[in-house]
């Protein structure tokens, strides 16, 4: 999967075909409310649409009547995709849309002769139908070529996260090749926000509840900013700019995870590691503090559902006297993250006496490993990509991708001069480190026998 901004995406020419997707039948209001993720997405949209599209490849011209049936099918699969917010005085609210009602309805096609005219044309298309009021926010493309066509498939974020888009790619792929279908029956994600919105109170003396709490106030109130500078004063937004770098080949992957697992540690918490050096080597201090984002899908059902199925976590990590010290003392953090997870953040809200929120966005660094997301063996050999639109930034967010290609960082930042020189830095460091962990030390080389040799040999996760 390759994970990009829309700005460095480039399909190829061809014929534009897009499906919009309207409702025969009045939407229903919803007693369940938006999740906290979609509230709190849906209560800062007005800078565009964070919306996120997957792309892949089919072969030869496009048999439209088995795609349609595909999207279709998609549709009446996923309850996320039935659903929509609309805007009311005390805030967005859901509605949904009976079974059945939703149907794609077929725009103009357009030619599009050049690689810009094709980028242009289908990037419009999302940004316009992917509004995150829109009924419902989300549609569908394609690009029919004689040799190979392309499939885009765009979401506004309230329907869909990251890995939501290898669930849309497998199950769209397999619809229109008429491939039986391997994943167990999805679970709605309107129960899910249900289970969530009434779920089992927190005691303010929990002591996942007090940690979280105390890691807010540590920052007077407001999540954790990027500790280097930016360009960017409080209260201004930039473009923002995305750039996606290659961290370690696939070999080189394996090599960093072996020598992280034999430190107690798991490869994110070695990335982790890596920036944290890279922030001191650049003057940003010696502790790191930022978000951990961490998927909810607990179930079967989850893991074949689409729908934002993401909570956070608080972390630190430490810089250690060297660089192996650091990735032991990280991997001990984000085991302890993993369990403050638990806690709904708005719960932790409400403890902590409210929010403070000096920035639009929140530095976090997400790791998704693609090679165990459905279809994960196919996705080199149709081109995927998870695009994501570019709209306006004051904060760095980081993206930590592992695919059969190896391990990849998509950075997003404000698109300016002090901020450019500052992320080309940082993320050259944080490969000089890398490259460090991808060695072979005495322990990892020990770890790896161990493994070979005995097939319930401990290994330490995350």
């Amino acid at each position: 999967m390759h994970v990009i901004g829309v700005d460095a995406w480039a399909p190829r020419p061809g014929v534009v075909l897009q499906w919009l997707v309207r409702s025969d039948a009045e939407p229903v209001p919803s007693t369940v409310p938006p999740s906290f993720n979609q509230s709190a997405h849906l209560a800062d949209v007005d800078d565009g649409s964070t919306w996120l599209a997957a792309s892949f490849d089919v072969p030869g011209p496009l048999d439209t009547d088995a795609l349609e049936r595909s999207l279709e099918r998609l549709v009446a699969r996923h309850g996320s995709l039935r659903t929509g917010f609309v805007r009311s005085d005390s805030g967005p609210s859901r509605v949904n849309y009976p079974q059945g009602a939703l149907t794609l309805r077929r725009r103009p096609d357009i030619a599009v002769p050049s690689v810009p005219e094709a980028h242009r044309v289908v990037r419009g298309a999302l940004d316009a139908a992917c509004a995150p009021f829109s009924a419902p926010a989300y549609t569908f493309l394609a690009i029919d070529r004689p040799d190979v066509s392309t499939v885009v498939c765009g979401f506004d974020h309230a329907h869909v996260d990251a890995y939501s888009l290898a669930v849309v790619i497998d199950d769209v792929r397999r619809g229109y090749l008429g491939e039986p279908e391997t994943a167990p029956d999805p679970g709605d994600f309107v129960d899910y926000c249900a289970a969530e919105s009434a779920g089992t109170p927190i005691d303010l003396e929990d002591d996942r509840l007090r940690t979280w709490v105390d890691f807010l106030h540590a920052g007077a109130g407001a999540p954790p900013q990027f500790p280097l500078d930016l360009g960017v004063p409080h209260g201004r937004t930039d473009r923002c700019a995305v750039r996606v770098d290659t961290l370690l080949t696939a070999p080189e992957a394996d090599a960093a995870e072996t020598g992280c697992r034999a430190d107690g540690a798991s490869l994110y918490a070695g990335v982790l590691a890596a920036m944290a050096h890279a922030v001191r080597d650049l003057g940003g201090g010696a502790t790191v503090p930022l978000l951990f984002p961490l998927h909810t899908r607990r179930s079967a059902a989850w893991r074949s559902s689409v729908g934002w199925f993401v909570t956070n976590a608080p972390l630190e990590v430490v810089t250690e006297s060297d660089l192996r010290a650091t990735i032991r003392s990280a991997g001990s953090a984000v085991r302890r993250a993993v369990a403050l997870g638990e806690v709904p953040i708005a719960r932790v809200v409400e403890a902590a006496g409210g929010l403070r929120r000096p920035r639009k966005d929140v530095f976090m660094v997400s790791y998704v490993d693609y090679r165990s997301a459905p279809g994960h063996d196919l996705l080199r050999s149709i081109d995927a990509h998870h695009i994501s639109n570019v709209t306006v930034s004051d904060d760095a967010q980081f993206w930590i991708s592992r695919t059969a290609d190896g391990l990849a960082l998509r950075s997003r930042f404000p698109d300016n001069p002090t901020a450019r020189t500052t992320i080309e830095a940082f993320v050259a460091a944080v490969t000089d480190h890398l490259a460090l962990v991808a060695q072979p030390c005495e322990a990892a080389l020990r770890f790896a026998v161990d493994t070979r040799t005995a097939a319930d040999a401990p290994v330490t996760v995350p």
